[in-house]
């Protein structure tokens, strides 16, 4: 639903996601982004709902954040250095 590619220096705060049909939100080649107080939902039966997916991106912060899906909560893609996550509650996808 929200894809963040190539860019720096991002706050993503306060956000809410539902129903997405694939992954909620996407940060792609892109650096320092900090995801907080977010809340992805989705059916626990649906497949293919990734949360939140990282990939070729350095500096990523995901904190305080809740997210109930179908499948990853948060998945790491290739290339991606120095992520930080904290305070997530994940259930009842198949987690990190």
């Amino acid at each position: 639903s929200l894809l963040f590619n190539n860019v720096e220096d991002v706050l993503l705060t306060s956000l809410t996601s539902v129903d997405s049909e694939l992954y909620h939100i996407v940060i792609d080649s892109s650096s320092n982004v900090q995801v907080d107080a977010v809340k992805v939902n989705a059916s626990g039966s649906s497949p293919n709902t990734d949360g939140i997916h990282v990939e070729e991106s350095t500096g990523v912060k995901i904190t305080n954040t809740v997210i109930k899906t179908g499948d990853d909560c948060i998945s790491i893609g290739p290339g991606t250095q120095n992520l930080w996550i904290e305070k997530v509650t994940c259930g009842p996808g198949h987690g990190i």
